[in-house]
């Protein structure tokens, strides 16, 4: 009697460890499973604007998508400016629209200033009257949420380059206006290679259709010409995009 109430002391026992080892691998499965849902939630990332490299960072309306395309720009590229007229010859005849635009908002067609023809994709410069250069830009694209918004105002402050997160910049930038973000003038984006290159994007938008993401890109060259020329406090006229 005394052996058998033993061996059924040692069964009790031995199931009891049994149930316990089983109730620790059950919780443990748990947390496991905790560990691998907490591992695959995606954690939020904010898209990526350009900031400007001085003591305040605004947020800029160009945020540059990644480049996984992108080559370097032919060395030998040249801008797209006009040569400017001798002593002797005739200034270059502005296309009558240019002028007459200009009257509309009541600026004086013999004066300075600047006017994107979105449709066109083109920046006309004028100065005392005679067009000075008709550069090929590329302006936002409306099918992808990214429009460049008609406007008239004058050329603000230089921004000169700026950096955005992942490494995304951008130089010769000038201010225009801030609608939900800011909107500049500027040089194509690019990010720094290995070796310290521009590698840039967008070659082939300039002058053909609206690619940036809300504000209006140049070429290098053309945005270094811009700078010299130093458009700061002249007024520009931004015509609509009507081609959709």
């Amino acid at each position: 009697m005394e052996n058998l109430r033993s061996q059924l002391l040692a069964f009790v026992f031995v199931a009891l460890v049994f149930l316990a080892a089983g109730a620790a691998w059950s919780v443990s499965l748990l947390a496991g499973d905790d560990v691998l849902a907490m591992a695959a939630t995606p954690t939020p990332t904010k898209t990526p604007g350009f900031v400007r490299a001085v003591s305040h960072t605004p947020q800029i309306r160009l945020a540059v998508p990644p480049l996984p395309t992108a080559t370097l720009a032919p060395a030998s590229r040249s801008p797209a400016t006009l040569t400017p007229p001798a002593e002797d010859a005739s200034p270059p005849t502005p296309p009558a629209f240019v002028l007459a635009v200009a009257k509309k908002h009541g600026l004086n067609p013999m004066g300075d200033f600047l006017l994107v023809d979105q449709d066109s994709q083109t920046l006309y410069i004028m100065e005392k009257g005679r067009l000075l250069a008709a550069l090929a830009v590329t302006t936002g694209d409306p099918a992808k949420g990214w429009e460049t918004p008609s406007w008239f105002g004058v050329v603000g402050e230089y921004w000169g380059t700026f950096q955005g997160l992942g490494g995304v910049m951008a130089d010769d930038g000038w201010w225009l206006f801030q609608r939900g973000g800011n909107f500049l003038i500027h040089g194509l984006p690019y990010r720094l290679n290995e070796q310290g290159e521009k590698v840039y994007v967008g070659w082939d938008d300039l002058g053909a259709a609206p690619a940036s993401r809300g504000c209006i890109r140049l070429s290098p060259e053309d945005a270094r010409w811009l700078t010299s020329w130093n458009p700061q406090g002249k007024p520009i006229i931004i015509l609509p995009f009507s081609q959709q």
